[in-house]
């Protein structure tokens, strides 16, 4: 029954979801910096600001920045006395921030700021970058910082004022085959460069030039070097391969620390400086292939002295030309990926570990690394033994929570932790027990009847054993079968987790029995039961998720007549491959999916993701069409309603076009919505948020699903 303290959750309540988005240390441990996204309802947009606590909860936290700012990546200085982060403000200087080739005032860029924590007052501007400021790290001494940021030459920049132009914008000249990505837009060819500044005066100097990017530095506790990744093959669009480095700040001197076989991530430098962690997989353009964590000794790093103009040197093949005709198969002729001359000496740690590693990695002295492990539905935090191989499990110990990120320093551990009773939260971890120090949610979620993940576990027609979450209305009555939704996970490669989501919740709350399935495909249940689907997207998933309904309705909890579905990305896809498939849901959403994988290839951004799947269209087309929703369009009679982005380069608007034109000319119900200026997002404005659940919610009421309140 309905706790009489509490009321159900209404769409008027998002406007009160805050969420801690991510967490940083300070160097003693003692405080933990944060960030808090928060909707503005009056201006329809979201803020996101700087927040400390105290990691004892001895105190409450208190804000830095407040007003509408955008707030990332904050990072404490080595002796804990300011934060620099990254943020689009208006800068200090007016003049620094000159108008765009149309006279108007150019939205502000990322910048590094910093907050003096012992003088107070507000943030310093410390970069004036024309193109922003993408990562930055202190130096261990604090006397600098290094710094990532593309950088144009003159010409590029004449080219980026043009195109920039929105009174009469020039034309855009692509050259890159990975010519647009989703939120980005359309690519160009200007390079990321590291850059040096003083924390004081705010001198820089270049690291690195070139015409490759270097991303993500990082330094090396003695501040001798600083690593970075890059990509180097000199065919960086049609490969994964971002290696690392290392370069000396003060003689320029690089070495390479891995060879070609890696897609190296989260680097992160053992205390004593010899080593270094990373995460990646060992078939970096296999999507589904488990990410490991490995290590590699600094010693082993070999000097590289034709940087930075050694683009391609280090491998036998670099690939990414499709040869028609080859007699390997379409799918294998067009894996033409490159070939390292070498092999990275790094070691696994854990190797029989079966849990996808997520980042961040930080070690926990000499001998223990710290890191996130998805493992069966959950974000889990483990710690790592190096000499002895072995695991224990920080958090969560129960099946209830996921960790989204850490942070660690000085035997404190922070953690942004969502649970389905609390949503997204800044905590403590200690001795397995997590300590809340936010309350960005706290206070009106105790208000609300938010209702606990029932864990369901099943066999699919194959045998295979599968989980899913299943939430239930709060004065849900076993025996009463009630109305089903089923929402379908996004990815393929993710997974549901027994978190706050503000959707699941609010379905549940307005009567409805909630299904969410981890279809095969999905990470956390190791590498075999992802690889499943790969090349051959459809049958398997759409089992899964028809057998969690039966499930569901031989325990009484689903009414059978009234079935409904939904799903964003890949859930749209399966949406659109479940209507194809079976009549048995009343109605169904579909948002920002894909329809036909022929048309989507050189159209959204994943052309390296079919291509490794399945080849290219050309060399394959009766799989491309066998595994696209487009297969069942003679079969769909379930009304459909279709949502897109106008700017969505993942899953394009002309892909939902495709789908409402074929439905409309067979007479089956439909709608497509299109969100002006959007990508591949469902929440990128507060209003947007409200408007997709309002508008699924009158969908289904339309079909039989649990009428709308007026």
């Amino acid at each position: 029954m309905i706790n009489p303290n509490t009321k159900r959750l209404t769409l008027s309540d998002f406007y009160q979801f805050h969420q801690i988005t991510e967490c940083a240390l300070s160097p003693d441990g003692r405080r933990t910096a944060y960030i808090q996204k928060t909707p503005l309802k009056t201006k329809n947009d979201y803020t996101h600001n700087l927040w400390v606590a105290p990691t004892d909860g001895s105190s409450p936290p208190y804000p830095l920045s407040r007003g509408q700012r955008w707030d990332r990546m904050p990072r404490w200085s080595p002796d804990g006395s300011s934060i620099a982060l990254l943020s689009k403000r208006e800068p200090e200087n007016p003049d620094a921030d000159p108008k765009d080739a149309s006279g108007d005032a150019r939205e502000p860029e990322a910048q590094i700021w910093i907050y003096n924590l012992a003088q107070g007052g507000e943030a310093h501007q410390l970069t004036d970058r024309p193109e922003g400021v993408e990562s930055f790290a202190w130096s261990p001494d604090g006397s600098r910082l290094v710094f990532a940021a593309r950088d144009p030459s003159p010409t590029d920049s004449r080219y980026l004022e043009s195109i920039r132009d929105k009174k009469s914008p020039g034309p855009l000249v692509i050259t890159r085959v990975q010519h647009k990505t989703d939120e980005e837009g359309y690519l160009d060819t200007v390079p990321t460069h590291l850059f040096l500044i003083d924390a004081k005066t705010g001198d820089v100097e270049p690291l690195t030039t070139g015409p490759a990017s270097e991303q993500d530095p990082v330094w090396s506790p003695d501040g001798h070097w600083i690593l970075f990744r890059s990509n180097r093959t000199g065919d960086a669009d049609n490969n994964r391969r971002f290696d690392l480095w290392v370069i000396n700040p003060g003689n320029r001197e690089v070495r390479r620390l891995t060879f070609g076989d890696v897609e190296a991530r989260y680097p992160f430098f053992s205390p004593d400086g010899t080593t270094v962690a990373f995460i990646s997989s060992q078939a970096p353009e296999n999507n589904y292939a488990l990410n490991r964590l490995w290590t590699v000794p600094l010693a082993a790093a070999a000097p590289d002295d034709s940087f930075p103009e050694n683009l391609g040197s280090g491998w036998k093949a670099i690939g990414g030309i499709v040869a028609d005709g080859e007699p390997l198969g379409p799918v294998d002729s067009a894996r033409v990926y490159p070939v390292p001359e070498a092999s990275t000496p790094m070691a696994p740690v854990a190797p029989a570990f079966d849990g996808m590693l997520e980042g961040p990695v930080y070690f926990d002295g000499p001998n223990h690394l710290l890191a996130l492990a998805s493992e069966r539905g959950q974000a889990k935090m483990f710690r790592f033994g190096l000499q002895d191989g072995s695991l224990a499990l920080l958090w969560p110990r129960e099946r209830s929570g996921t960790v989204l990120h850490f942070d660690a320093a000085h035997g404190h551990i922070g953690a942004v932790i969502s649970t389905p009773e609390t949503g997204p939260e800044c905590f403590a971890i200690t001795d397995g027990d997590a300590t809340r120090l936010s309350r960005a949610s706290a206070d009106w979620l105790a208000q609300r009847s938010t209702v606990p993940f029932q864990w369901l576990h099943y066999r699919d027609h194959d045998g295979e054993d599968i989980e899913a979450l299943v939430l239930t209305p709060p004065d849900f009555q076993p025996g009463v079968p009630a109305p089903l939704l089923v929402s379908i996970h996004g990815g393929p490669m993710s997974y549901e987790a027994p978190e706050f989501e503000f959707e699941t919740q609010y379905w549940a709350n307005r009567g409805y029995v909630v299904l969410l399935v981890n279809y095969r495909g999905s990470t956390s249940y190791g590498e075999a039961f992802c690889e499943t689907i790969r090349g051959r997207w459809g049958p398997m998933e759409h089992d899964d998720v028809m057998c969690g309904i039966d499930a569901l309705i031989e325990r009484g909890w689903a009414d059978p007549d009234r079935l409904f579905c939904t799903g964003f990305s890949m859930g749209g896809i399966m949406t659109n491959w479940a209507v194809g498939h079976t009549d048995r849901f009343r109605a169904a959403v579909t948002e920002h999916g894909v329809w036909d994988y022929v048309s989507a290839f050189g159209t959204d951004d994943c052309h390296l993701w079919w291509q490794d799947d399945m080849g290219v269209p050309w060399q394959n087309p009766r799989v491309y069409y066998e595994c696209s929703p487009m297969s069942g369009l003679d079969q769909i009679r379930t009304p459909l309603l279709i949502t897109a982005g106008e700017h969505d380069w993942r899953c394009p608007l002309s892909q939902a076009e495709q789908l409402y034109v074929a439905l409309k000319k067979r007479g089956v119900d439909t709608e497509l919505v299109i969100y002006p200026g959007e990508h591949h997002q469902s929440d990128t404005r507060p209003a947007r948020a409200i408007d997709r659940l309002q508008r699924i919610d009158a969908w289904f009421a339309r079909y039989g699903g649990i009428p709308v309140e007026s």
